[in-house]
């Protein structure tokens, strides 16, 4: 009983330590204006992804010719656009099958669009968060992860997954780790995935804002037993986490 209290003890005090550096990301006059250029970024849809990566597997971050001007940057002379689907939808009358009266419809069609990679544009540079980490020294703990992950029968396959910021995902029993990272990286964004894997959040009632802290909270505390460096307050900062929202879920990390 005594080492289970010690132990709660030790991951409480880890979580209060991440939980003050997540809130200083926070207030930092830095994350605001990280936050302000980066809403000006959409998230692309699976089939989108698709596009960009099949015509620049190593783009980065990718948003059109206005977007690119109002970050004050500006399309360099020669750069070939990446070709996108956007949606757009078309009002017309149509008849109601039940009624037979004419009817409002709306029908959604999509056209390609252009768009542009970060490394397409010069100009002011953007903020950015760093979340991924350097150095390929973690590699066995990376191999005994991987042995972990097959003891539970989930399912480990690394792949490029595209642009703006994503490194990994879980869907039950199954996860995709980004091959184009540092192994450290790799290992880090593992232990997250694996975490949402043990905490069962595929078809969770949960917000994703907690099913993410629940993660990355798991990250932080075996990042840190085991002495290796993370980027969990700069990562949860992106997801509004605080102090507060932080240590409740204390239980379900420990």
């Amino acid at each position: 009983m005594k080492k289970v209290e010690k132990y709660l003890g030790e991951v409480e005090g880890l979580l209060k330590e991440l939980a003050s550096e997540t809130d200083k990301v926070k207030q930092s006059e830095f994350f605001r204006q990280y936050l302000n250029a980066i809403s000006r970024f959409w998230k692309y849809s699976y089939h989108n992804q698709l596009l960009i990566v099949r015509q620049m597997p190593k783009a980065t971050r990718v948003a059109g010719f206005r977007t690119w001007n109002s970050l004050n940057r500006r399309i360099r002379k020669g750069s070939k656009a990446i070709k996108i689907l956007a949606p757009s939808i078309r009002k017309t009358k149509g008849i109601d099958p039940k009624t037979s009266k004419e009817v409002d419809k709306q029908e959604v069609y999509f056209f390609p669009v252009s768009v542009f990679d970060q490394s397409q544009t010069e100009g002011e540079p953007l903020p950015d968060i760093n979340i991924t980490v350097e150095g390929d020294d973690h590699q066995k703990f990376l191999n005994i992860l991987l042995e972990f992950c097959e003891h539970k029968n989930i399912k480990v396959d690394f792949r490029n997954l595209g642009v703006n910021g994503l490194y990994g995902y879980s869907k039950g029993g199954q996860i995709a780790i980004t091959n184009t990272e540092s192994i450290n990286t790799q290992t880090n964004v593992l232990i997250h995935e694996i975490g949402h894997e043990l905490l069962l959040h595929k078809g969770s009632k949960l917000s994703k804002q907690h099913r993410e802290i629940q993660a990355e909270g798991v990250s932080y505390v075996v990042t840190r037993h085991f002495g290796m460096q993370n980027k969990s307050f700069d990562y949860l900062a992106l997801y509004h986490a605080d102090y507060k929202k932080i240590m409740e879920n204390l239980e379900a990390i420990s």
